[in-house]
């Protein structure tokens, strides 16, 4: 009986090695262009969001009109943002916030900070945050949280209209 056990037991952790698990890939395969693509292919197939220095700053990028990607639940979540020349006014079922973008840089990556100031209620642990983009149509604000915790919430948008 111990035997048949240790065996099962064995298996199991033979399998889940074999099969990767815990790689940090997600389990997402790498494509790799074939043997005879050139480098023009190769840059014609990268996506455009691969040169944001070429497009303007994240800044720049984000300016424009944004609606929250999450129905809002609570009276201190954001439904709507909008950027125009570094001013940021945001709003949800109860709060009325603005606030300024700055200049940043983290790990060589553009990457403002937003300091938020909210009327209305409790502007739901948000306060001072950064700003980034996936691409032209993805915008997300990773709030710093209160002081000595993991973290704050973070607001994800997509562009409206």
């Amino acid at each position: 009986m111990r035997k048949a056990v240790h065996m099962a037991v064995t298996s199991v952790i033979v399998g889940l090695v074999v099969s990767g698990c815990g790689g940090g890939d997600g389990g997402k395969k790498e494509s790799k262009p074939s043997g005879g693509a050139t480098k023009a292919t190769q840059a014609a197939q990268q996506s455009p969001s691969s040169g944001p220095s070429a497009r303007g700053t994240v800044i720049e990028r984000s300016a424009g009109s944004w609606k929250s990607i999450v129905a809002a639940k609570s009276a201190d979540d954001l439904e709507t943002l909008t950027v125009a020349d570094g001013k940021v006014t945001a709003k949800g079922p109860k709060l009325d916030c603005t606030g300024t973008l700055k200049p940043g840089q983290k790990g060589g990556e553009d990457e403002p900070s937003l300091t938020l100031s909210c009327k209305g209620g409790s502007d739901g642990g948000r306060g001072q945050g950064t700003v980034g983009m996936k691409g032209d149509d993805a915008l997300a604000i990773n709030w710093k949280g209160p002081e000595g915790g993991f973290g704050g919430p973070i607001d994800s948008f997509r562009r409206a209209g």
